[in-house]
C-alpha cells in the first residue's frame, strides 16, 4: 500500500520521540521513502544520527540550511503525508496560529497535501482550553488528528495524553492514503455558495449559505484524486473555478460543464426565485410606506439534470428547518437524483456558517444513513465516501 509513497515524518520536542524510531522502521518496511523534520528541542530526546540511519535520508532541523536551489520548507511538502509524531502543546498551537518559527513550523505551513498530527502531552496540557480550541482550529481546515491514548505518562500519573502507538499512527496513514486514490481518474463538479438575485444596482435576494459546505467537498474530493470543477458564488484558488452570481447564471455554467462529469454535487443553495422586473436604477425610498416585488420561480437545475442525465451521478442537498426526513424523501422522488444531503438549519451549532454539520444521506430506495456531527471537512469525505462505494 505504501510502496513508492514519499513520507515525511515531522518530530517535535517530547519524550514520545522516541517512538518514531518505530514509525519509520514501519514506514520504510512497508516500501515509503521517508524523510524526518525535527524542531531543534526534539533533538533533546532522539539524535539526528539514528534517525538518518533508520530514514536512509538526509535529517532536517535548521530554518534556513540550505543544499538544494530550494529553501527546505519548500523542497519538503513534496511528500504524500506528514506525519508529525509526537506534536506537542507548543507546536500544535503554533501550527494552529500560522507562526513559522523553525523548520517543522515553516513546512507545515506550506504544505498542501494531508497532515496528520499524534498529540503527546501531560494530561493538565491536554485539558486546557487553549489547547482544545487550537486542535479544533487544525480540525477545521483539514488537518488529520490521531488522539492521545489513556495511559501512565512521563510525568509519573495515569491520564490522557499518551501518544498513541506507532502501530496505530502507521494504520491511520495507510487509511489517509488509501482515501486519497478513491476518487482517482474522476470528474466531479461540485456548486456552492448562496445565490443572488438582482432587485436593483444595488440591492438583492440572497440567503444565509456560507459556501462552506461546498467547499468542503470541492477540498476533500481534490485531495482524494478527483478532477473537481467548483462552481461558486465567491473565487476560489486552487481549483477550476467557475464564480456566478444568480441561478440563472449557475445554471448556465452546471449545464455547459456537466457533460465532461462523473459526478454533479449540488451542494449550493440556489434560489427559488428571483425579480421579474429587475431595475436598471437603484428603486428610490420616495414618500411611499411599502415595497411590493413580484417573483418568478427560478429553475430547478437540480432536478434538470437528473432527470435529463440518467447515467450521471447526481447529489442534491435538503436544508429543512422540520420534519427532516420526511422531506428530504420526498425531495429525492420528486427531483429524481440518486442522493439527498440533510442537514437541519433549525440547529444553532451545526450547518449555516457553521464550521460543523450532521448530515442524514438519503438514497433513491429511501435508505438512510446518519453521519454524526463533525467538522464539515470530515463530514465532506465521509458523504464522498458513501456515495462512491
Amino acid at each position: 500500500m505504501l510502496k513508492g509513497k514519499n513520507i515525511l515524518i515531522g518530530i517535535t520536542g517530547g519524550i514520545a520521540a522516541y517512538k518514531a524510531c518505530t514509525l519509520i522502521r514501519l514506514f520504510k518496511k512497508a516500501g515509503a521513502n521517508v524523510r524526518v523534520v525535527l524542531t531543534p528541542n526534539a533533538l533533546n530526546f532522539v539524535t539526528k544520527l539514528t534517525l538518518q540511519s533508520l530514514s536512509q535520508n538526509e535529517v532536517y532541523i535548521e530554518q534556513f540550511e540550505i543544499d538544494e536551489y530550494k529553501p527546505e520548507h519548500i523542497a519538503l511538502t513534496e511528500a504524500d503525508i506528514f506525519v508529525i509524531a509526537p506534536a506537542s502543546a507548543n507546536t500544535i498551537s503554533k501550527m494552529a496560529n500560522g507562526i513559522c518559527d523553525n523548520l517543522l513550523l515553516s513546512t507545515a505551513c506550506a504544505f498542501q497535501k494531508p497532515k496528520l498530527i499524534a498529540p503527546a502531552m501531560n494530561t493538565g496540557m491536554w485539558n486546557n482550553p487553549l489547547v482544545q480550541e487550537n486542535l479544533a482550529k487544525l480540525k477545521n481546515i483539514g488537518y488529520n488528528i490521531i488522539e492521545p491514548a489513556d495511559g501512565f505518562l512521563a510525568c509519573g500519573t495515569n491520564g490522557v495524553g499518551r501518544m498513541r502507538e506507532p502501530e496505530e499512527i502507521f494504520d491511520e496513514t495507510v487509511k489517509i492514503l488509501s482515501t486519497n486514490l478513491k476518487l482517482k481518474n474522476k470528474k466531479i463538479l461540485i456548486t456552492a455558495g448562496g445565490t443572488k438575485e438582482k432587485i436593483d444596482p444595488v440591492r438583492f435576494i440572497t440567503n444565509s449559505s456560507s459556501g462552506k459546505m461546498g467547499l468542503a467537498l470541492a477540498s476533500a474530493a481534490k485531495d482524494m484524486g478527483a478532477e473537481v470543477t467548483l462552481v461558486s458564488t465567491f473565487k476560489v484558488d486552487g481549483f477550476n473555478n467557475i464564480v456566478t452570481e444568480t441561478a440563472q447564471e449557475m445554471e448556465k455554467a452546471v449545464k455547459e460543464k456537466m457533460g465532461e462529469q462523473d459526478c454533479v454535487i449540488m451542494a449550493a443553495a440556489v434560489s427559488d426565485y428571483r425579480v421579474k422586473n429587475y431595475s436598471e436604477q437603484k428603486i428610490k425610498k420616495g414618500d411611499s410606506e411599502g415595497l411590493t416585488l413580484e417573483l418568478v420561480k427560478n429553475p430547478d437545475i437540480l432536478q434538470e439534470i437528473s432527470m435529463q442525465n440518467p447515467q450521471l451521478l447526481v447529489v442534491g442537498f435538503c436544508a429543512e428547518s422540520e420534519n427532516l426526513i420526511e422531506n428530504a424523501k420526498k425531495k429525492i422522488q420528486k427531483k429524481g437524483c440518486d442522493y439527498i444531503i440533510a442537514n437541519d438549519i433549525s440547529r444553532k451549532d451545526i450547518g449555516f456558517n457553521s464550521n460543523e454539520n450532521e448530515v442524514y444521506i438519503v438514497d433513491k430506495n429511501l435508505d438512510i444513513t446518519k453521519i454524526e456531527k463533525d467538522t464539515k471537512q470530515n463530514i465532506a469525505r465521509k458523504i464522498l465516501e458513501a456515495i462512491f462505494e
